[in-house]
């Protein structure tokens, strides 16, 4: 039962966001497409990895309900998600206190606490070349807030570097986000104020 509502609530979530196949095909951005256009930024600043994700929330906390599009090994996938450290990680919880870029040396997905499976968790994803993390959030125009984050071995990217990849990335979003919110009707709601000074106008 459990596993079930997990399934279903990746299955919203992916469904929900700026990447999901839908919206990336109304957009004329296939996942192939995202995944070079993202692996092309990456290796510009000299990273290996990218990751694309949803911000996680009190109701949806494991890294693969959020994780939208990324190239990280299978391999780690699986471990970091029984882990179930996305949430609680030093990368999320460093978002959580600045709007500005970060740059995390070693230990960036892992949890704060120093005990011995965020210590086993380091290892791993050093082990696959993931030392070092450049990551910042950015949301759409249905305020949804994402995580783009880059990782590899290399320093901290320039500054021109950083600003490339943050606008490349706000205007990869925003083809995206954009065509899934295309709708017939109104783009503000009225409230409920408005609707009963109409309705006292239009009833005699």
């Amino acid at each position: 039962m459990k596993l079930k509502r997990r399934e279903c609530a990746v299955g919203d979530c992916a469904e929900d966001a700026a990447f999901s196949p839908s919206q990336a095909d109304r957009a004329g951005v296939s996942a192939d497409d995202g995944k070079e256009r993202l692996d092309a930024m990456a290796k510009v600043a000299g990273f290996d990895f990218y990751l694309v994700s949803a911000f996680p929330r009190g109701d949806r906390t494991a890294f693969t309900e959020n994780r939208l599009i990324s190239n990280l090994p299978q391999s780690l996938v699986g471990f970091y998600e029984a882990a179930d450290l996305f949430y609680c990680s030093r990368l999320v919880t460093a978002m959580k206190r600045t709007i500005v870029p970060i740059f995390c040396e070693e230990g960036s997905f892992a949890g704060s606490d120093a005990n011995q499976e965020n210590r086993k968790l380091n290892v791993l994803f050093q082990m696959h070349g993931l030392k070092n993390t450049f990551a910042f959030t950015l949301h759409d125009a249905d305020l949804k807030q994402y995580i783009f984050a880059f990782s590899g071995g290399c320093p901290m990217p320039t500054r021109e570097q950083a600003m490339a990849l943050l606008y490349r990335s706000v205007e990869l979003l925003d083809k995206v986000s954009r065509s899934g919110s295309v709708e017939d009707g109104p783009l503000e709601t009225l409230t409920q104020r408005e609707i009963e000074c109409l309705r006292r106008c239009l009833i005699p």
